[in-house]
């Protein structure tokens, strides 16, 4: 997965809980991870240029819950992939995407939008006027954290087209035991 999000998300992160949190969130991850983190640089010295593993990325999520004592994940992973979306699409993209785009233009780039993030996985969108479902196939290295960050950021994206989600979930998810995971995402 390419940094720029997790970068945007430890920012919002750290500008929320403040830089002990961040420095907890480095002892909390697994020691796997030590080549790729920093504990005294900004971000953990994170890269938006940079890819990182799926596990890297889930587990660093993993960490942040745990280091701020945080039962429900929910908010916060909305929260935190709105944040890390927000970083990686400019303002003038975000003009675009709220007077420009519908979610219709969205599912058509799907698989695009998709690639500019992931190195694996296959995209299929259907999208109607009131209600977009995506389907991920062969995501080599799935993460179920990932995941459930990704949905928020499909749901943060058709915000910002100016539509108002009542309702988002993972209905099937590879974490699961499924061949597929499919979001679905209703305003």
């Amino acid at each position: 997965m390419v940094g720029t999000p997790l970068v945007g998300a430890l920012e919002w992160f750290t500008k929320k809980y403040g830089q002990a949190a961040v420095h907890e969130v480095f002892t909390k991850l697994p020691s796997k991870w030590s080549s790729l983190v920093s504990p005294h640089a900004p971000n953990l010295g994170v890269l938006g240029a940079k890819r990182y593993p799926h596990a890297f990325v889930g587990d660093c999520v993993r960490a942040m819950l745990q280091a701020v004592h945080i039962t429900d994940e929910d908010p916060f992973i909305r929260e935190l992939a709105a944040a890390g979306i927000d970083a990686s699409v400019g303002t003038a993209m975000r003009i675009l995407l709220r007077y420009a785009a519908t979610p219709q233009m969205l599912a058509a780039r799907g698989q695009d939008a998709w690639s500019l993030f992931y190195d694996s996985g296959r995209v299929r969108v259907e999208c109607t006027e009131h209600e977009y479902i995506s389907t991920t196939t062969d995501w080599a290295n799935h993460d179920t954290m990932v995941c459930r960050i990704s949905m928020e950021v499909r749901r943060r994206l058709i915000e910002r087209t100016g539509r108002k989600v009542i309702e988002s979930r993972r209905e099937r998810c590879v974490g699961w035991g499924h061949e597929a995971c499919v979001v679905r995402i209703r305003w």
